[in-house]
C-alpha cells in the first residue's frame, strides 16, 4: 500500500497528464467524487493533488464553485511567453557555456530521433513530446538547478494550451514540421559548439514567434466566440 504521500504525488501526477494531454479541456469543471471513482482512489487524495495542480497554475480554484482546468485568455498566455522567453534565453546562453558530457549525449540523442523524424510524420504528441524534451534539457544543462526547476515548472503551464497550435492545420504541415526541427537541430549544435549568444539569439526568436502563433489562433477563438455570443443575443446566425 501507498503511503498517503506517495498517494497524493501519484494521483496529482496522473491528473497533471491528463491536463497536459487534453483529455481534461481548458474550462472543464472538475468533480473530486468522479475523479476519485475514475482513479480508484478516496476523495482525500484528490481533493490534496486538486489544491497542488492549483497552485502550479494547472488547475483554477473558484470560490464556492470548486476547481477547474486553467484557462487562459490572449492576455495571460502573451503574458506567460514573456516569462517563458527571460527564463529560456538565460538557459540556453548558460547551457552553451556550461553543458557537461552527460548533457551532450542527451543532446545528440535528441538530435538522432529529429533526423528520424519523417516531415510526413503525424504522430503530433510525439512532436510536442520531442518539442517539450529539448526546452527542458536546455534547462538542465545549464547547470543552475532554480533556473531548471523553474522551467520545468513552466512548460507544464506551457503545455496547457499547446494544442492549440496543432489545431490549426500550417502548424502540422510538413514544410511546418521541417523548418521546426532544422531550428532545434540548429539550437542544440550552438549549444554543442559553445556559441552562447548565438544560441540564446536563436531561442528568443524561436519563442517570439511561437506567441506570436499562439496569439493569432487565441485571437481568433476569441472573436469567434463572441461572435457565437453577440449572435445568440441578437437571435441572428454568426458570420464565421
Amino acid at each position: 500500500m501507498k503511503s498517503p504521500d506517495r498517494l497524493i504525488d501519484s494521483v496529482y501526477a496522473r491528473l497533471r497528464d491528463k491536463i497536459l494531454l487534453n483529455e481534461l479541456r481548458a474550462g472543464q469543471k472538475l468533480f473530486d467524487r468522479d475523479l476519485a471513482e475514475e482513479l480508484g482512489v478516496s476523495r482525500t487524495p484528490v481533493r490534496e493533488a486538486l489544491g497542488q495542480l492549483a497552485m502550479m497554475g494547472l488547475v483554477e480554484a473558484r470560490s464556492r464553485r470548486g476547481y477547474y482546468v486553467a484557462q487562459y485568455s490572449p492576455e495571460e498566455v502573451a503574458e506567460l511567453y514573456e516569462f517563458r522567453k527571460i527564463l529560456e534565453v538565460s538557459a540556453a546562453r548558460l547551457a552553451a557555456q556550461n553543458a557537461r558530457p552527460e548533457h551532450i549525449v542527451k543532446f545528440d540523442r535528441i538530435l538522432a530521433e529529429l533526423d528520424d523524424m519523417s516531415p510526413k510524420y503525424t504522430n503530433y504528441a510525439k512532436i510536442v513530446e520531442l518539442d517539450l524534451k529539448i526546452h527542458r534539457f536546455i534547462g538542465e544543462a545549464s547547470c543552475n538547478s532554480l533556473l531548471s526547476q523553474a522551467i520545468h515548472n513552466l512548460m507544464d503551464r506551457v503545455m496547457c494550451f499547446l494544442w492549440v497550435d496543432w489545431a490549426d492545420p500550417a502548424g502540422t504541415s510538413p514544410e511546418s514540421i521541417i523548418a521546426q526541427n532544422l531550428e532545434h537541430k540548429e539550437l542544440i549544435t550552438m549549444i554543442k559548439e559553445h556559441d552562447a549568444e548565438g544560441a540564446a539569439k536563436l531561442l528568443g526568436n524561436h519563442i517570439d514567434n511561437s506567441s506570436n502563433v499562439m496569439a493569432s489562433l487565441l485571437n481568433a477563438r476569441e472573436a469567434l466566440r463572441n461572435a457565437v455570443l453577440a449572435a445568440n443575443e441578437s437571435g441572428e446566425p454568426a458570420s464565421v
